[in-house]
């Protein structure tokens, strides 16, 4: 048998590469998109809650967490979570067994309250941030295809007396559009803890595309122009 226990505030965040380069989306339980109520420090027990052997649970109380997994009987997973939990808050629920989200609503007024920097992001899925997410890679792949075919130099940079340097800007409006639809994923990673580097990586890796397009336009000579003055 094996079962854990630990405070709802102690958990690192959950962490699901999107296409490699599109982010952290929120936590799930085989496909299924974790309640809205759980904390960011919730999230990566609960991640590994889902991804351990039945009959398993989990229990969330108002600022603690118990779990339980490997356990003779789906009761018995239930007994053994709520009691992990309570040995840290005295009201707990059981929000998940097995494979099932049982509890889709918030159990407790306000358990744990969430950034107020994502608050505007919550009625954005995880569905439709990887919706706009790989419609920005879209815009962002016809952009550096047009940036090469139609370049519009701009605002002449002075070098020398002699040799002059304009900048492609037709990329511009297209970079625009992509951060646009890559706004939730960036909401999303904002949620987690940023106390590891590899958490940075994740929160700036939706900036990777579009500095790949700036360096393949940049080795196609279609980035500046150099000229020369008479």
């Amino acid at each position: 048998m094996n079962d854990e226990t630990r405070r709802g505030g102690s958990g690192l965040y959950l962490v699901v590469a999107l296409l490699a380069t599109l982010g952290a989306a929120p936590c799930s339980l085989f496909g299924q998109e974790a309640p809205g109520y759980l904390s960011p420090p919730i999230h990566d027990p609960f991640n590994t809650y889902a991804q351990q052997p039945p009959d398993r649970a989990f229990a969330l109380g108002p600022g603690g967490w118990g779990t339980a997994h490997g356990q003779p009987s789906l009761q018995t997973a239930r007994d053994i979570a709520l009691a992990n939990c309570r040995e840290h808050v005295d009201q707990c629920v059981v929000i998940a067994e097995n494979e099932t989200i049982v509890r889709r609503k918030a159990p407790f007024p306000d358990p744990v309250a969430r950034p107020t920097l994502v608050a505007p992001m919550d009625a954005w899925s995880a569905e439709t941030a990887l919706l706009l997410a790989l419609s920005g890679l879209l815009v962002l792949v016809l952009g550096t295809v047009v940036a090469a075919q139609f370049p519009l130099y701009l605002f002449d940079t002075g070098l020398s007396d002699v040799l002059k340097i304009r900048m492609n800007y037709t990329l511009f409006p297209f970079g625009a559009l992509y951060f646009f639809c890559m706004l939730p994923t960036f909401f999303r990673a904002a949620q987690r803890d940023f106390s590891t580097p590899f958490t940075w990586a994740l929160f700036a890796a939706p900036m990777l595309p579009y500095l790949l397009v700036v360096w393949y336009l940049y080795e196609r000579g279609a980035l500046f122009e150099r000229f020369e003055l008479d």
